[in-house]
């Protein structure tokens, strides 16, 4: 490693599950926001066994996307909003 440190790798988390339209659209408008701002995303399925916590929190509420851990969206992904957060912010950091 240099005297620079590793730049953090931004990692997304979508709250999602199996009959979910908006989640289908959130994961393609994510994709052009990959194109401007690189980042790894993980899914969660809210209602899978073990994610009970998830399901309470967000089952009126997926898609929700997490940035780092910390909470960035839910609902609609709009595409240059997403990319200006994910940019101006300390989740790419």
């Amino acid at each position: 490693m240099t005297g620079k440190a590793a730049a953090k790798r931004l990692v997304l988390t979508m709250f999602t599950h199996s009959r979910c339209q908006l989640c289908v659209d959130a994961k393609e408008a994510l994709e052009q926001v990959r194109k401007q701002v690189p980042f790894e995303m993980t899914e969660v399925d809210i209602k899978q066994r073990g994610n009970e916590k998830w399901f309470e929190e967000y089952k009126y509420d997926v898609p929700v996307i997490h940035a780092n851990g910390e909470f960035l969206l839910w609902h609609r992904v709009n595409v240059s909003d997403t990319i200006s957060k994910l940019q101006n912010t300390n989740y790419n950091k």
